[in-house]
């Protein structure tokens, strides 16, 4: 007898045991691995539970364990790396399991949805449709027309057909004579490339060469730089170097305004398909980003705070930009700080995460000072820009216009001018 325990979703800080559904293939249950999502009956709900292990005992009666109601998944759609960071998380911000597994996935998939790969919607022949002869339906030239496409071709986009001039129409009409079914066609991946970068002053070369040595590694850098330094144009060229790796980037910005501008500025750099992640979108748009990273042909993702439990393919780099902005931590529910999980994940991932900020938290410095992160300051703004003067103004004995000195005023003048 397999026994099922699950994470489920709920304030109980517990696992609870359950049977294989009714009538379900006792071989199935027992090959099911942890992170496989199962539906069960929970008090008066239907719940999307979590698998983390199939047990053949347990110390219940098994008289009042009941049947979950359908196995979701037949293999994990996260990884056993991410269930091993749910688990330190759930240990380490003492917040129950089913909650955390909860939030490395859409909502989509958290509500029970089946999962499906991305890729064009197209048409293919079904078994019957197979079995048709060269020159067949020749009363319905149309038809014929798709029939001897798909024979040629084996799966053909709706795309495709529409331009070949076969309407809808006659493609319902072959799917209802159970001809042609529906198909899912993958998206080719091109490989990413990136433009060519900017100079490099003396100091932003030396954090690129000092970073790029353990990119196959996990290390966790802080760069901290002035305001105009060109933090991000390090980011842009460590990134064209994991790339290099075919290995894919995590960059997290503090907050969702961020994000199209520094998605515009990642796309006009590199030849490669980046996808933004953040609360801000439509479910569709969330679990096509979600699934993308997680299947591998999303090269870079930028996102919020949510998205470091983001499962991915091959992931080589982590970025966290501002990495002081308390809008990294969540406030309500399961409550995390995304900037120390990054941490965290980049080690159990072998890779390195690089904390950006022109003022470091007193955690990151600390760190920094007891040997457990690297340290590279920029102090000189990029490009050949200098840092503005300042000069203090005694105005005690000074007239105010609307509380500003008569040397402001005109400084400002001037400048308007």
């Amino acid at each position: 007898m397999s026994i099922l325990r699950l994470a489920i979703p709920s304030p109980l800080r517990t696992q609870f045991d359950y049977l294989p559904p009714e009538g379900d293939d006792q071989g199935t249950a027992s090959a099911l691995q942890p992170g496989c999502r199962v539906r069960v009956p929970f008090g008066r709900r239907e719940l999307t539970g979590y698998l983390i292990s199939v047990l053949t005992e347990t110390e219940l009666p098994l008289s009042k364990l009941k049947p979950a109601l359908e196995i979701l998944d037949t293999e994990p759609l996260i990884s056993p790396l991410m269930m091993q960071l749910c688990q330190w998380a759930s240990n380490y911000y003492h917040h129950p399991l089913g909650e955390v597994i909860a939030a490395a996935f859409p909502s989509q998939l958290r509500k029970g949805k089946a999962h499906r790969a991305l890729g064009t919607p197209g048409w293919r022949l079904s078994n019957r449709g197979m079995g048709l002869p060269e020159g067949a339906l020749e009363r319905s030239p149309r038809q014929a027309q798709a029939l001897a496409l798909l024979q040629a071709e084996g799966e053909v986009s709706a795309s495709r057909l529409s331009r070949d001039g076969i309407s809808p129409g006659i493609v319902r009409a072959l799917l209802a004579k159970s001809l042609v079914e529906r198909c899912s066609i993958e998206i080719d991946k091109t490989e990413a490339s990136s433009n060519p970068g900017l100079d490099l002053n003396r100091e932003q070369a030396e954090a690129v060469a000092a970073m790029a040595e353990t990119l196959d590694a996990f290390h966790c850098h802080l760069l901290e730089g002035i305001t105009g330094s060109g933090k991000t144009e390090v980011y842009l060229q460590l990134i064209a170097l994991c790339l290099q790796q075919n290995r894919q980037v995590l960059v997290l910005v503090p907050e969702i305004g961020l994000t199209p501008q520094t998605l515009g500025r990642f796309e006009h750099r590199f030849n490669a398909n980046i996808v933004s992640l953040h609360s801000g979108l439509a479910e569709g748009e969330r679990y096509t980003a979600w699934e993308s990273a997680r299947e591998g042909s999303a090269d870079i993702v930028i996102g919020t705070r949510s998205s470091i439990f983001a499962s991915f393919h091959k992931l080589g780099l982590i970025i966290v930009d501002e990495e002081h902005d308390a809008s990294y931590k969540q406030q309500d529910g399961f409550r995390y700080s995304a900037r120390d999980i990054a941490v965290k994940r980049a080690q159990l991932e072998k890779c390195p995460v690089i904390l950006g900020s022109a003022t470091p938290s007193l955690e990151s410095i600390h760190n920094v000072e007891i040997g457990r992160y690297r340290h590279h300051r920029l102090n000189e703004r990029a490009g050949g820009a200098h840092l503005p003067s300042m000069e203090a103004l005694d105005i005690r004995r000074q007239v105010l216009t609307a509380g500003l000195s008569q040397a402001l005023l005109k400084t400002i003048e001037e400048t308007l001018d």
